[in-house]
């Protein structure tokens, strides 16, 4: 019970740092943002209030959704993504050619670039928005551009990984960068389906990128590549100049809580729940992605099913998102999370019996997989940020892609050690047991509490809304007061 006070009280202390407002208003706040956990007595002033601030949520949700800025930022992610997935493929037989590198450093070439992502995305949600999400996204995309002709002055492979492991952390922060903005830009109640458009370019990303790698790889092209990407990174930080970039108010008190160092300072306990079901699928994803070639060449398929795999899941993924981020918005998380988790799990099971199946069941895998994946990371994004207060946005980004790239990079090593020992169908199975799993997971962390019913998330949203015009409101009369 002491235990339960103390939590309690630690609880309305942090919310006095991040909404800048006495204790009885942070409880008052707490409620709002937690409204079937916390019985307040005035529930009938809460009631009025929001229902006297309605206008306001409304206003918001007439916004069009097709904004200039939220079409540009679109463009920009989509360009982004495609340099990304370009280099990733590039990199490695770049360094063959140049150093003749080995098969591990080729793919350290490679990978360090997520290394250097991860690194920059954790500081990256905290620090967004005091540096500013318009200067941090023109830095970002100054450095992304920058670094392309060190890919080709670098006199050695050691400078060759520092020139991927800069250019990686530039990408980590351009793109949650980007996704901040784009969560700023989109109405709240519209959040599923503007995120679902945003990821597209993602989805189109993976197909364009690695077919230029692999057509430029194969001809010897290599400063050709380079130069597509400097052009394709010069139009992203030309671009960036264009777009009206939303900022919110800093708070004096928020600005004196930088020096401490602290979990919550950098993730967002709001956001673990859900992006831990993004990690999962990561797993899942990455599992494919590393091994698919090995496996098919193992079994003896190599005919449309192994050669036009990632074509048919890029169909479905980008068939996919629109669709569920209008079930999102229209009938809560529920319904695309379980459904989801179950389609990667079929998929995981079609790919391992493709032995027997052969090509069919590469292909029904694929699709399988391209709507399971497709789903997830469009909506456990859309749901990360709905989850964290309309200040901590940022945080929240950053730690749902913390957690999907994490999971991309560690599941290849956990996985991938049982393939000498238990074979390729039985990771692949493993990988389907881990999507059964995030779904028991999701009803133990979010599901039975009802958490993201479209009911409780327009109700959350209205909180979220009237909780930062408060934040507004106090932080107006602190400077009335100085």
């Amino acid at each position: 019970m002491l235990h339960s006070h103390s939590s309690h009280e630690e609880d309305l202390a942090q919310l006095c740092i991040q909404a800048g407002v006495s204790p009885d208003d942070a409880a008052a706040l707490r409620c709002e943002l937690n409204p079937i956990s916390c019985r307040r007595k005035e529930s009938s002033i809460m009631s009025q209030n929001v229902h006297a601030q309605a206008a306001a949520p409304a206003a918001q949700d007439a916004q069009s959704l097709w904004s200039r800025d939220y079409l540009f930022d679109i463009g920009v992610n989509f360009l982004v993504y495609c340099v990304h997935f370009l280099l990733m493929l590039w990199s490695t037989a770049y360094a063959i050619r140049m150093w003749d590198a080995s098969i591990g450093m080729a793919g350290l070439a490679s990978g360090i670039f997520i290394v250097g992502a991860l690194c920059a995305r954790i500081p990256a949600g905290r620090f967004i928005d005091f540096i500013g999400r318009r200067r941090t996204f023109l830095i970002g995309t100054a450095v992304f551009a920058l670094m392309i002709p060190g890919y080709k002055l670098a006199p050695g492979l050691a400078t060759f990984l520092v020139v991927r492991f800069i250019h990686g952390m530039s990408f980590g922060t351009t793109s949650t960068a980007a996704s901040t903005i784009v969560a700023a830009l989109v109405p709240l109640k519209r959040m599923g389906t503007g995120i679902g458009y945003f990821t597209l370019g993602v989805t189109v990303a993976s197909a364009v990128g690695p077919f230029l790698a692999m057509s430029l790889t194969a001809s010897q092209s290599f400063d050709l590549a380079l130069m597509i990407c400097g052009a394709a990174t010069l139009t992203i930080f030309l671009l960036s100049f264009f777009i009206r970039t939303p900022e919110r108010t800093i708070l004096p008190q928020e600005r004196k809580d930088l020096k401490h160092i602290s979990f919550d300072r950098f993730f967002s306990w709001k956001a673990l729940g859900i992006s831990t079901i993004a990690l999962m699928g990561g797993v899942c994803y990455s599992t494919v992605l590393s091994f698919l070639g090995a496996y098919t060449n193992a079994i003896g398929v190599t005919g449309l099913g192994a050669t036009c795999f990632f074509l048919f899941f890029a169909a479905t993924s980008f068939l996919s998102r629109p669709l569920t981020g209008y079930l999102l918005d229209h009938f809560g998380g529920n319904v695309v999370i379980y459904p989801s988790l179950l389609c990667m799990a079929a998929a995981m099971a079609c790919i391992a019996s493709a032995a027997a199946t052969g090509d069919l069941g590469m292909i029904t895998g694929a699709l399988l997989l391209g709507f399971g994946y497709g789903t997830i990371t469009a909506s456990c994004h859309a749901l990360a940020v709905h989850c964290a207060p309309l200040h901590q946005v940022g945080i929240a980004t950053s730690t749902y892609f913390f957690f999907l790239d994490f999971g991309i990079g560690v599941g290849p090593y956990t996985l991938g050690s049982f393939v000498p020992s238990m074979g390729f169908d039985f990771v692949y199975l493993a990988a389907g047991v881990i999507s059964i799993a995030g779904m028991a997971l999701y009803y133990v962390l979010l599901g039975r509490y009802g958490r993201f019913t479209r009911h409780q998330m327009d109700r959350t949203a209205e909180a979220k809304t009237l909780v930062e015009e408060r934040r507004q409101h106090f932080f107006q009369e602190a400077l009335t007061r100085a």
